[in-house]
């Protein structure tokens, strides 16, 4: 059975859907009006249905926002309507970014993919079952045999940011004798590069990698390289730098939404980005448009890294795995992440070819947006294209 609470807001989603809606509409695209209602009731109901107190919905194309709707509330106590300023915890959708800065530098000739990361290293990875070298590739498609071990969940750091340096925590999570090193917990026992398993780790290592090539900390080389030029005023990899609200996280307890204190881990690259629909559509803007800013200024990735990087790398083991980007599931051609952390879920994706895009980001736990993006792509974006 339904609680009050959310048979009022499904109602009262439908209302804000459709007055939001409405006023996002680039000129130059017309959606029916009926359809137009039938996605916002549909987007209520699934609201609804899983309890979300907040969503944050867009869709547009390489030039224009066709649609741009945000549902709920930021907080349910405060009752703080949800508004396009407001930013989300990234969650997985971090990877995009992590991977970006990483082939920044792939395609000014500092690696090659197959490289031996330990050669870029201050420290020699330890796998105890495989002495076969991990490379570069191998950690763009989680096949580096690194896991994901129980001392991530010691790194977690309610209220503040971690005290724990990013470099130092993996030095001792991937080297013999370190503080957090489980050899059983911390690595798989198959050979690098012969099985796909996802791992969070093993992205977070790609910061590293950033800050020991350029030589800059990685908070600072992504916001002087990606965020500043693209504009993503909004977007923060540091709790203490965010500048917008931030929308509360939730997660079920006892059938009820229970608030999280906002948080971050020291692991963050793999994560903890938090930004908004408006900023996260320039940055997937500019991978439609072959790595140019929307103006068309600045080019933050070559035209044929990016189409590198939606190739799938590692079609024996996953055809949907391309360089740290994933060919998202159904029918949509949509390539993109999704993202779950404590009280949050998030999904993005885009279609090459279409030059269609969706975000969708939440502030709820296990919340599942698959069909929600596929909707949004078919009733919005393909009617936009007609």
């Amino acid at each position: 059975m339904k609680t009050n609470f959310q048979i009022f807001t499904r109602i009262l989603f439908i209302t804000i859907g459709l007055t939001l809606a409405n006023s996002a509409f680039s000129e130059t695209n017309q959606i029916d009006p009926a359809e137009l209602a039938d996605f916002n009731a549909y987007i209520a109901h699934e609201m609804g249905d899983q309890d979300i107190p907040a969503l944050s919905l867009m869709v547009f194309d390489a030039n224009n926002i066709i649609y741009e709707a945000n549902f709920g509330y930021a907080n349910l106590v405060t009752k703080n309507a949800l508004t396009s300023d407001h930013v989300f915890l990234m969650a997985s959708v971090s990877k995009l970014i992590t991977a970006t800065a990483l082939m920044q530098l792939f395609e000014q000739g500092q690696f090659k993919l197959d490289d031996k990361i330990s050669d870029y290293l201050p420290f020699n990875i330890d796998n105890p079952f495989n002495q076969t070298p991990i490379t570069f590739r191998m950690l763009l498609t989680h096949t580096s045999a690194i896991a994901d071990g129980a001392a991530m969940d010691g790194q977690y750091y309610f209220g503040q940011d971690s005290p724990v340096k990013l470099d130092y925590f993996l030095e001792n999570y991937l080297t013999k004798n370190g503080k957090f090193y489980d050899p059983d917990d911390n690595f798989y026992e198959h050979k690098p590069g012969s099985r796909f398993e996802y791992s969070n780790e093993a992205s977070a290592l790609m910061a590293v990698l950033v800050e020991q090539i350029s030589g800059m900390n990685f908070v600072n080389y992504s916001q002087t390289q990606i965020f500043n030029p693209l504009g993503m005023d909004a977007t923060q990899w540091r709790l203490d730098r965010v500048k917008n609200p931030i929308v509360t996280p939730y997660e079920d307890k006892n059938n009820q939404n229970s608030a999280i204190k906002h948080y971050t881990f020291t692991d963050y690259p793999n994560g903890g980005l938090r930004s908004n629909a408006r900023d996260m559509r320039k940055f997937l803007t500019m991978l439609m448009l072959g790595g140019k800013q929307m103006t068309g200024k600045t080019q933050i990735l070559n035209a044929q890294t990016i189409a590198q990087m939606l190739t799938p790398q590692i079609p024996k083991l996953d055809k949907t795995v391309g360089l740290h980007i994933f060919k998202l599931e159904g029918e949509t051609g949509m390539w993109g992440h999704e993202g779950g952390e404590n009280g949050v879920s998030t999904i993005v994706g885009f279609n090459p070819a279409s030059q269609i895009g969706v975000i969708i980001l939440t502030n709820v736990s296990d919340a599942y947006l698959e069909d929600m993006l596929a909707e949004a792509y078919f009733a919005i974006g393909a009617n936009s294209l007609n």
